[in-house]
């Protein structure tokens, strides 16, 4: 897991960079985060065949989070080309869901492990779980119960808070026979919760500071603003299908059809 913390890092650098240069209206912003969406689907499936080929000592709590990781990240930087094929959402949905059964499992697991040892730190890496849950849960239920996302999503931040604030306020407790922080002993636990909390966080300060207009809204024109209202329209599962098209892909193609026209006749 450490081998890979240096990959993480530049990822999230260029996750940033892209963001700030959408925000500045470069259309190249959107397409650095699409990549960086890819390579952590890659660095994902490459954890994933190392487990695989470690036969000795297979675990499939790992597996899971993995094969979830993976598909999100895929799915999400598809997002960003819009690119969408039927099922898109369904998929998406039961990556989420995986993704909660593991994180569920792995709070149950070290709850109960620690709190024999002390409640209060137990109840501490509960809430970081529980918080990183709903985060997941916020995000895969936007296509079927758009409504109950934003509730989700505060539910998940509020969490994550508390979380924050009483870690360190207690700082290091008694673990046993030595003493530890509810961030070291989640660290321990040598899952990616740690990586996936802080791109939630990340995405979670961006869109309050844009409501409130601190930080402008990201930008792309590769295509009409009215092309993305459709494509968001699509994955809140609010468009419907028609001869197997949904209308942002109709739309698109009768676009690119009238930037061919356009350019024949300046040719001419």
């Amino acid at each position: 897991m450490k081998k890979y913390n240096t990959y993480y890092y530049l990822l999230f650098v260029l996750l940033v960079m892209g963001g700030f240069a959408s925000m500045a209206q470069n259309s190249y912003g959107f397409k650095i985060m699409g990549l960086v969406a890819f390579i952590f689907g890659l660095l994902f499936v490459t954890q994933l065949v190392y487990v695989f080929r470690n036969k000795s000592k297979i675990d499939y709590l790992v597996i899971c989070e993995l094969i979830g990781l993976f598909t999100i990240s895929i799915i999400l930087g598809l997002r960003v080309y819009y690119i969408h094929f039927d099922l898109v959402e369904l998929i998406f949905g039961l990556a989420g869901g995986l993704l909660m059964a593991v994180y569920g499992v792995k709070a149950v697991q070290l709850f109960k492990e620690i709190n024999s040892k002390n409640k209060v730190l137990a109840l501490l890496v509960l809430c970081f779980y529980v918080s990183l849950i709903s985060y997941i849960l916020s995000m895969t239920v936007i296509p079927f119960f758009p409504i109950f996302s934003e509730v989700f999503g505060i539910l998940a931040f509020l969490l994550l808070i508390i979380f924050g604030v009483v870690s360190f306020r207690k700082k290091q407790m008694h673990y046993g026979s030595d003493k530890a922080t509810s961030i070291s002993v989640i660290v321990g636990n040598k899952d990616r919760s740690i990586i996936l909390m802080s791109l939630f966080l990340l995405f979670t300060v961006y869109m309050g500071l844009s409501k409130v207009e601190v930080l402008p809204k990201m930008y792309s024109d590769e295509f009409p603003q009215a092309y993305f209202e459709l494509v968001n329209t699509a994955e809140m599962g609010q468009g419907e299908a028609v001869d197997g098209k949904y209308k942002h892909e109709e739309f698109k193609e009768k676009f690119e059809k009238f930037l061919e026209n356009s350019e024949r006749r300046n040719a001419r």
